[in-house]
């Protein structure tokens, strides 16, 4: 155990730029699902930055509000939900956090949450974010963008920092069922 927190502190250590990245575990479907306590699909409503500190002690902090369409796990929130996330822009600060997603007004999404104990958050940072779209014949897809994470994929005996990326988009649907058949195990 200590040999591989030592080569994942030389990784850490070694990287090429370290302040353009958040590093992260990997969390693949099956940790997302098992490791949320809330799921739902919805719709961005509303995108609120503000300053709680002062203007010269700062605290930015953005609040998204939104319409829940669908629970696939966790205590239905009712018909809207509102997620607090560290960062923004307000009062001519800005505090932008590498991997944190950025909400649109409309946005489509599918969202895992994590309880700290206080509040829920988003599970592994943007990993906890599908945004939802559609394709050239109007199929709706669901995709992660992991940009902004250095995600520690562990192996057997090692560990891997790689930079995030786009994944591949899988149809909403196919989503939801396998959320669904992720639970039932």
């Amino acid at each position: 155990m200590r040999q591989l927190l030592a080569l994942l502190f030389f990784l850490l250590v070694c990287s090429s730029n370290p302040a353009a990245a958040t590093t992260v575990r990997y969390l693949d479907l099956d940790s997302l699902v098992h490791t949320s306590a809330l799921i739902f699909h919805g719709t961005v409503e509303e995108v609120a930055a503000k300053n709680l500190g002062s203007a010269e002690r700062p605290r930015l902090v953005t609040d998204v509000t939104f319409t829940v369409h669908r629970v696939l796990k966790g205590a239905n929130p009712g018909c809207e939900f509102h997620l607090r996330l560290v960062g923004g822009s307000a009062d001519g600060h800005t505090l932008q956090i590498p991997g944190q997603p950025r909400f649109r007004k409309g946005g489509e999404v599918v969202l895992f949450l994590e309880s700290t104990g206080v509040e829920l958050v988003l599970n592994g940072m943007g990993q906890g974010r599908y945004r939802v779209g559609r394709d050239g014949e109007g199929r709706k897809l669901a995709r992660r963008d992991l940009s902004g994470l250095s995600v520690v994929r562990r192996g057997r005996d090692s560990a891997t920092i790689e930079a995030g990326a786009l994944e591949d988009a899988v149809p909403l649907e196919d989503l939801f069922r396998r959320v669904h058949d992720l639970q039932a195990r």
